[in-house]
Parts: C-alpha cells; sequence; structure tokens
C-alpha cells in the first residue's frame, strides 16, 4: 500500500507526521495538580535528618513551595518572603527539595548543602526527596522555576502553579491561602 500526501511525495507526508509527532511529544505531561486533588503520599526527610510523611501536610492550610533543580533556592525563598506578608500567619509554609541525584551522591552532602542556603528556622519545614519520588509522582520536570501548592487543612489542592512569585500565576496561590494575591513581594 503506497501513502499518497498532498504534493504528491511519500517522503513530504512522513517528515509532517514525525514532526508533528514531535511537536505532541514536546508538549508538557500534566505536571501540576488540580484543585481538589489530593498530592501523592510520599515520605521525606527534613534538613535535620527527621523522617515525615505527606500526611503531615494535612490540619492546617499549607503553602508548599516544591523545587526540583538546585539552583531554585533564591525563587524559593522568594516565595516565603512574599507569603510572609501576604498571608495569614496561620498558614503552614513548608517546601519539598525533590531531586533526581545520582547514586554516589550521598543525602547527607545535599542536606549540608540545603543547610548552607535554608534559614535555620525552616530546616523541620524543609524536606529532602533525594530520589525525585515526589517530583516523579506529580511528573515535574526539573526546573529552576518552583511549583507553588496551596493546600487546605485536609490536603486538598486550592491552586498550584509553576511561576515565580511575582508573576501574574502566583496570584492564585496567595489568594486561595487568604492573601492579597498580588503577585509581587
Amino acid at each position: 500500500m503506497r501513502m499518497r500526501t498532498l504534493g504528491g511525495g511519500r517522503g513530504r507526508g512522513a517528515r509532517a507526521w514525525l514532526l508533528g509527532s514531535a511537536v505532541l511529544l514536546a508538549l508538557p505531561a500534566r505536571a501540576l495538580p488540580e484543585p481538589g486533588d489530593t498530592l501523592p503520599d510520599f515520605s521525606a526527610r527534613d534538613l535535620l535528618g527527621q523522617a515525615h510523611a505527606s500526611h503531615e501536610l494535612t490540619g492546617r492550610p499549607t503553602l508548599l513551595v516544591v523545587i526540583t533543580d538546585k539552583d531554585a533556592g533564591d525563587e524559593m525563598r522568594r516565595w516565603f518572603d512574599t507569603a510572609r506578608g501576604q498571608v495569614p500567619p496561620s498558614v503552614h509554609r513548608a517546601s519539598l527539595l525533590t531531586f533526581k541525584l545520582p547514586f554516589f551522591v550521598g543525602e547527607g552532602t545535599v542536606r549540608e548543602r540545603a543547610r548552607a542556603r535554608v534559614p535555620r528556622q525552616a530546616w523541620e519545614d524543609t524536606w529532602l526527596d533525594k530520589d525525585g519520588d515526589m517530583g516523579k509522582a506529580l511528573a515535574l520536570p526539573t526546573s529552576r522555576t518552583p511549583y507553588a501548592i496551596a493546600l487546605d487543612a485536609q490536603g486538598r489542592v486550592l491552586a498550584a502553579v509553576h511561576a515565580t512569585v511575582n508573576s501574574p500565576e502566583a496570584g492564585a496561590v496567595l489568594r486561595a491561602l487568604g492573601g492579597a494575591g498580588n503577585g509581587g513581594p
């Protein structure tokens, strides 16, 4: 069976099909949970080495900032600095560092480097997922831009964005947590 294409050549049609397929494959997979979703179960250790599980993110509204790139720490900090002035103090602030690191990089090494950049008072609320399991479960690609997720007290997603805090999209997360949500510091 011969494939006929507009323009008469088989090569053009095949190239167009391949190009179209490549564009579709390049589109991002759903990388953020939708409002009403709950996060997948996961466990991690904080910067003090204590074990935690995802169910601990229930019981109070939470701003969860997830970073998937080791160089995204400054943007994560900007989210928390902005939240300090825009959301009620009752909102829990937590961060998840979810990296897929080579087997020869020890968790202790990563924890030590993170401690050098994270304020001491936030060590217990900064969880390290060295194997990237949470990032994989949510299909979060590696990015220097943080993922910010607003959770209600039952652990359901209120809003989620892949954005810096000064972007227009950030306002949805801040507003969901009772903040002004203007997106800027």
